[in-house]
């Protein structure tokens, strides 16, 4: 039995290695001004540890994983064949006190399938507000069979987030699987943030300005 169960686990991991995001929702606003991005292509902790995202370019936010029996396969995925993962992004938002208005997440999974109905996005202070918020829009952006079971998939799911009334110095994105055996094999996070006030001044003063000249 232990035989058959490596056999699996082993074909799994397989399917999975190096698949990385497929055809991932990357907003056209990722990389420019009010903007935060983090994207984890392989993973070093397992279970318990903080994975620091390895794509040039990233804010410093922590990917978790809290399923037990949880390890790293060889093409740096991580994987359970008893339990369903359980994972987390963890971080501060731009200057810790700002509440983004548009966050966009991508994950690519290999196996048994992503829980999408369980994706929620929390936002807090230092004051003891907080909101818990369901993705807006989920989109399943690529999908392929996987052997022996289950699907090499990338969701992307966005989160509209204007309306949130208080300035938020923290987020946690939280994530599972439906079922054990799924490995995760990449994620990305995007966030969007209004210009700050003086900034916004700072334009309006400027087309004045400039409509000015042109008269």
């Amino acid at each position: 039995m232990r035989f058959i169960a490596s056999i699996v686990a082993t074909s799994l991991v397989a399917a999975s290695a190096h698949a990385g995001l497929v055809n991932p929702l990357i907003p056209s606003w990722s990389g420019g001004p009010n903007t935060q991005f983090a994207q984890w292509d392989s993973f070093t902790q397992a279970s318990g540890g903080s994975n620091i995202p390895d794509t040039a370019g990233s804010s410093p936010f922590a990917l978790m994983n809290f399923a037990p029996g949880s390890f790293v396969t060889g093409s740096g995925n991580i994987y359970s064949l008893n339990s369903a993962l359980y994972l987390m992004i963890m971080g501060g938002t731009r200057g810790n006190a700002a509440s983004p208005t548009q966050v966009v997440m991508n994950v690519a999974t290999a196996g048994s399938l992503l829980n999408t109905a369980g994706v929620r996005l929390s936002l807090f202070d230092n004051a003891g507000n907080s909101m818990q918020l369901a993705p807006s829009i989920s989109q399943l952006r690529a999908d392929a069979p996987a052997q022996p079971q289950g699907a090499i998939q990338t969701w992307a799911f966005t989160w509209n987030t204007t309306f949130v009334p208080f300035q938020a110095s923290g987020f946690r994105v939280e994530f599972a699987a439906s079922a054990p055996s799924m490995s995760l094999d990449a994620v990305r996070l995007d966030m969007q943030y209004a210009p700050a006030p003086g900034a916004l001044a700072l334009l309006a003063i400027s087309a004045f300005t400039a409509g000015r000249r042109r008269r």
